[in-house]
Parts: structure tokens; sequence; C-alpha cells
């Protein structure tokens, strides 16, 4: 017979695997892995994550051995935190939502974690697997590029060219280049940390071995960019007399050197750090009821979307608007949205009409507000499945201004689109970040006028 002090210590000690209390968390958040897959497979972001992701998975099973079987109660407590937060709190971001879900999935993590043991690597590996490369490019691009350009515009003129930039476009003895978003350097540096953390969760660099590099990283990115950028920039004014092929050979070139540099930069603390096994540490299992307890609270939170009533959708402004009669000396002549236009004006903080305007088809959108909803057109052509090519900048010819140009291609047509934004004092932007930080800054005052116009190209 077995006496009841040890029936009781029995009953004491019972717990769930670690890897349940990373199963939890995982499980209940579903909703934000639905919405970052959705979005990663639906053409509106480059899907880098998906390499993120599959580098992060043999990483963390690797590690399975190494995690502590009986979780910290103050990790698991902040994990249901961060879920009920992702989960519960409306009007979030949807990206926002994906980053709290991350933290709150590697607050699980920290539950787990011994002493000595890696985290930071992981956690970066987890944040580049979401979908942030169009909101990167959105936010930060633009600054980016200014920067980017400015410097360039320096070296340039230390070589003796007469250069003035433009925002993010650099005018070379008159003519105009454009510093488009691959120049912005946000894919080499997504690369370039995809490649930190994946070396140093590899080779189980400590935290704080990781975090001494990872500033340079950054000012190794930015100045591979720079010089990137100041090459293709004589090569596309015929200073460099290659062949059209180098411009991506170039580009490439430089990617390949700043990640090699950065792997062996990263690799390079491997031996200043003894990779003995962590240190093991004495921790008391949780209670029963502490635990039924938890495991109700992430069951109910992943419940939750299905249990609840969707909210009422609030009611929406009038936004009415008038639109003009005529577009570059043509009639403008109404035409129906399609029904995925009519899905995103749903959700758009504005008003959209489209029209004909003789071979043209004119889409104008308008707004009161910087918002990140108004996306570029090449974003909206790459999610309906075409291909963009041949992006440049063009004068406009019905008054002072730029606009950028691009072919799309797919669905058995060529198609030339151009656009820009026109604000209420007459200023245009080619550049939707652009837009954004000057409507955010005050430098230009609304209601904004998108204009987006696409002709049927000749086969």
């Amino acid at each position: 017979m077995i006496s009841a002090p040890r029936m009781a210590g029995a009953r004491c000690s019972a717990r769930l695997p670690g890897w349940a209390w990373l199963l939890l968390p995982t499980l209940a958040l579903w909703p934000v892995w639905q919405w970052s897959v959705r979005r990663m497979s639906d053409g509106s972001d480059d899907p880098f994550g998906i390499v993120a992701l599959a580098a992060l998975l043999p990483m963390l099973w690797r590690e399975r051995s190494r995690l502590a079987a009986a979780p910290r109660l103050p990790g698991l407590l902040l994990a249901l935190l961060l879920c009920a937060v992702a989960a519960l709190t409306p009007g979030l971001p949807p990206l926002l939502r994906a980053v709290l879900a991350v933290l709150a999935l590697f607050s699980g993590v920290l539950a787990l974690r011994v002493p000595g043991q890696a985290l930071l690597a992981w956690l970066g590996l987890a944040l580049l697997a979401l979908p942030i490369m169009s909101s990167l490019q959105f936010f930060i691009g633009y600054p980016l590029r200014v920067l980017t350009a400015e410097v360039s515009a320096w070296l340039l003129r230390a070589g003796g060219l007469e250069v003035l930039r433009q925002g993010s476009t650099l005018e070379v003895a008159g003519q105009l280049v454009m510093v488009d978003a691959p120049c912005s350097g946000i894919q080499m540096a997504w690369v370039a940390y995809f490649t930190a953390f994946a070396t140093a969760a590899w080779l189980r660099l400590t935290d704080r071995q990781l975090l001494r590099r990872l500033p340079l990283l950054g000012g190794l990115v930015l100045t591979g960019n720079i010089l990137r950028n100041s090459v293709l920039v004589l090569q596309e004014t015929g200073r460099l007399d290659w062949p059209s092929w180098m411009h991506e050979g170039t580009g490439l070139l430089v990617f390949v050197a700043v990640c090699a540099l950065v792997l062996r930069y990263v690799a390079a603390g491997c031996g200043m750090v003894t990779h003995a096994t962590p240190a093991a540490e004495h921790r008391s299992p949780l209670s029963p009821a502490l635990q039924g307890a938890l495991v109700l609270a992430f069951v109910l939170l992943a419940l939750w979307p299905l249990l609840s009533k969707p909210l009422a959708a609030e009611p929406r402004p009038d936004n009415f608007v008038e639109w003009p009669l005529q577009f570059a000396g043509q009639a403008l002549r109404p035409l129906a949205l399609s029904a995925v236009e009519q899905r995103f004006a749903a959700q758009f903080p504005g008003a959209i009409a489209r029209f004909s305007a003789g071979a043209q088809v004119v889409t104008l959108r308008h707004v009161t507000r910087p918002t990140r909803k108004l996306h570029p057109a090449a974003d909206c052509f790459r999610g309906l499945g075409y291909r963009i090519e041949a992006m440049h900048l063009e004068q406009r010819t019905d008054a002072a201004g730029l606009q950028r140009c691009f072919v799309a291609s797919g669905r058995g047509t060529n198609l030339r689109v151009c656009e820009y934004i026109e604000d209420a004092g007459g200023q245009s932007f080619s550049d939707n970040s652009a837009w954004y930080w000057s409507a955010l800054s005050g430098r230009s005052v609304g209601p904004w006028r998108a204009v987006s116009t696409a002709e049927l190209l000749p086969r």
C-alpha cells in the first residue's frame, strides 16, 4: 500500500511537460498566426519570414532537452498577460498584435529557460518571422533612402560630379536617379540580422555577447548600402560603361559581402564563450490547482474569437467627395469598383472612386489624415498577382512635380501604371512613405488625393 502522505506528494509533483507550456500560448494566439500566414501569402508582403521560421524551429527543437522541466510562475503569468492583451485589446494594429504574440510565446520560453541559456537570438529570429517588410518600407524606408541619397551625394560631389538631392531622388547633371525601395537597405538589413541571429543561435552565443555585436551591424549595413547606391548612380548616369546586368550584379556583390562580414563578426564571438551545459536550477513544481487554472485561462483565450460576438461596425463618417469632372483634358466617367476594391474601401479611412478617361483607368483616393492604409499602387498590383517591372520617375505633364511609373505584367496583359499624391497646396509626392512623413510633420497639409492611372500597353 502507498501511504497517504506519499500519495499527496505524488499529486503535488504531477506536472505538465515543458513543451506544453509553449504549446498553450501558441494555440491561444491562433488568429495572429492565421493573419501572418495570410499576409505573407497574399502578395502584399515579401515572404522572408518563412526563412526565419524555418531556421527558428530546428534551433528550438535542438534545445528541447536543455529547457527546465518545471516552469517559473512569473514567466507564465507574463505570457498569459501578453496573450490577453494581444487577443482582447480592440483596435490594435495587426502587426503590433503579432509582436505582442511573439513576446508572449517567448515569455513562455523564458519561464523554462535555465540560467545561462541564450534567448536573444531566438527572439530575434521570431520577430523576423513576422510579415514586417512592407511596414518597414513604409515607415522607415523613406528616411533611410534620404540618408543614403545624402551621403551618396557627398561622395559623388567629392568625385567632381554636380549632384543635387530632392528628397530621395538625386539629380546628376540634370538627370534624375530614383533611390527606390530596394535602395533603402531594408532587405539588406533583414538578411544581415537574420544571419546574425541564426549564427548566434547555432553557436549558442550568450545574450551579452550578441547584444554587444548588434549595434555595429546597423553601421555595416548602412555603409554597404551607401557604397552600392553610389556605384549604381554612376552606372545609371553613364559614368560607368558597364553592361546592364551589372546593376543587379553590383547589388548582389555588396549584399553578399555585407552578409559575409556579419557572419564572420558574429562567429568571432564563439571563441569567447564556453559552451558548458547551463547550470541546473531547482524549482518547485506548480501545484495541480495552479496548473489547471493557467491551462483554463489559455484555453479560454483560444476559444474567445469563436465564442465572442463580432463588434458592431462603427458608423462610417460621410465620405462624400466632390470628384473632378476632367483629368488631363479627358472627361471622367465613373466606373464601378471591383470586388477587391470594394473590400478594401470598406476599411479605407477615406473615399475611393474609379473612372475612365479616354484610354486610361483613373483611380482616385481621398484621405484627410496620414495613414498606413494609403498603399503604393505597386503593392496593390503585386497583391493581385502582377509582376512589377521598369519602375522609374517621370515629370508630370499636367503640373509641376514627379510621378512614379512602372509596368504591371500579368493576367495576359501589360499595363503602364503611374501614381502620385497631391496635397491641398498643390505639392505632389511620388513616394507614399515621403508623403506620410511630410503629412505627419505638418510640412504637407490635407486633404490629400492619391492618383493612379493605368493604361493598356500593346503586346
